[in-house]
């Protein structure tokens, strides 16, 4: 249980730090990606945080 909580914290840190770059980067193609894969990276941790904490 201790290790899942740290990879989703990997996960979301990871999600960010893409979007952040990809922000950097919006008027190309490669930033573009690195925004979806930094949004849907973020939004999953989000989403399994929720799912664990609120699931009986």
């Amino acid at each position: 249980m201790f290790f899942h909580n740290n990879t989703v914290l990997i996960i979301f840190i990871v999600g960010v730090l893409l979007l952040i770059i990809g922000v950097g980067f919006r008027d190309r193609n490669p930033g573009m990606v690195l925004l979806g894969i930094g949004l849907m990276a973020t939004l999953y941790a989000v989403v399994q945080k929720a799912i664990e904490l609120f699931s009986s």
